[in-house]
């Protein structure tokens, strides 16, 4: 195990074991990077690889990668059970690269290559897999592999669809791949849910160029986002940086544009609100025309409407989670301001922290998270952790 990198960017993925499958595709080049984003997440990878594969890829570059031997043929070791027979060590197998003659012998049950052999156990087991298609968009438009893609499907294999590009149908990119394997294995203790999110900054129009804004950077938001996916929920994120992310995503630029849409979003049905956005305290008339530059302004700020106050008073029993953002505080004094606004707001869970310590545009932050009961829980790290932490909360709460 690559102990440098194990967890670097998350735990997402932590205590799983994955079988990567590789097979003779060019994009087969493209799984070295893959299999060391898994560990990045906290996996543990091993790889089988068919003999088509090892004529574009050396099987020295998958143990590199992995830290692990390679299966390059069955022997009596049995390996294909070993990681995907019952009770097997594996928790997903993953075929990356997936030629289009690969899905035809696993649609068929044919298993003349290591890795149809681990694919017809892994299905016969009834173990998680996931399949990544990468070939020519024309053999990907074939009838029959459309129908053994179909047949894959209804198997219960999770189909990673390619990108059609310039006349291929190309591998999904490294992104993609990895927020799907965290959703095929994480806990789905948030499936059937539906959750409202709103993240980062809002922009206030002062004229057609200028605007009041603050540093909230939505990544705690977006990883709030990424994790309650994870979980299996049905998630749409509302703020004015729109990513490449697999989450339903709604514009909120100013906000009161946030909160017609947030009011919208929950209209439609929704169990939980996420307020992580640091909404604007104010907005002003804007101007029609650019202000002239170098002459003394005085702006007139209004306050804007709280979107927690108008959610709860049209929804009462959603469950809402709240953020208390305040600088040179104690603890002590954070967390009473933190369950005066739980009060006063009518919260499920308010999350506190001190900006001053930092939190602001950063990778990692530390907070406290309150609930109801007047429970405490400190998370302290990367944002993807405390997004965990918060999650967590949630769930118990709902």
């Amino acid at each position: 195990m690559p102990s440098d990198i194990t967890g670097s960017v998350s735990h997402t993925l932590a205590g799983k074991t994955i079988v990567v499958a590789v097979t003779g595709s060019i994009a087969a080049v493209r799984a070295v990077d893959l299999i060391r984003d898994l560990i990045r997440r906290g996996a543990a990878v091993h790889c089988v690889m068919s003999r088509a594969a090892e004529q574009i890829l050396h099987h020295y570059a998958l143990e590199y990668a992995s830290s692990n031997p390679v299966v390059r043929e069955i022997t009596g070791k049995v390996e294909h059970v070993q990681f995907c027979g019952v009770g097997g060590a594996a928790d997903l197998l993953l075929v990356v690269p997936a030629t289009a003659n690969t899905i035809g012998k696993m649609a068929c049950g044919i298993d003349d290559t290591a890795v149809t052999t681990f694919a017809t156990t892994a299905l016969g087991s009834g173990k998680p897999v996931a399949v990544v298609p990468a070939m020519h968009e024309a053999m990907y438009r074939h009838p029959a592999v459309l129908k053994n893609l179909e047949t894959l499907r209804q198997m219960g294999v999770c189909l990673i669809d390619p990108r059609l590009e310039e006349g291929k149908a190309k591998i999904a990119d490294n992104a993609s791949i990895v927020w799907e394997v965290e959703r095929l294995l994480g806990p789905g203790d948030l499936a059937g849910k539906r959750i409202v999110i709103t993240s980062g900054s809002n922009a206030e129009a002062i004229d057609p160029i200028r605007i009041l804004t603050n540093r909230a950077s939505g990544k705690t938001g977006t990883a709030l986002a990424l994790e309650a996916r994870r979980r299996g929920a049905e998630v749409v994120l509302v703020h004015r940086f729109i990513q490449d992310i697999p989450v339903r995503q709604v514009y909120g630029g100013s906000a009161a544009e946030m909160l017609d849409a947030v009011l919208a979003e929950v209209e439609k049905g929704c169990h939980a609100l996420i307020s992580a956005a640091a909404v604007a305290d104010y907005t002003l008339d804007r101007q029609a025309e650019k202000i002239k530059s170098g002459q003394d302004l005085i702006l007139h700020l209004t306050p804007t409407p709280k979107i927690i106050k108008k959610v709860r008073e049209a929804y009462p029993d959603l469950k809402i989670v709240g953020f208390k953002a305040e600088t040179g505080l104690g603890d002590e004094e954070l967390i009473r301001r933190a369950e005066e606004s739980m009060q006063s707001a009518h919260l499920d869970l308010v999350v506190a922290n001190d900006v001053s310590r930092g939190g602001m545009g950063t990778e990692d932050n530390r907070v406290v998270i309150i609930d109801r009961r007047g429970r405490r829980t400190e998370a302290d790290g990367k944002k993807s952790l405390i997004a965990k932490a918060i999650i967590d909360a949630l769930v118990e709460a709902l």
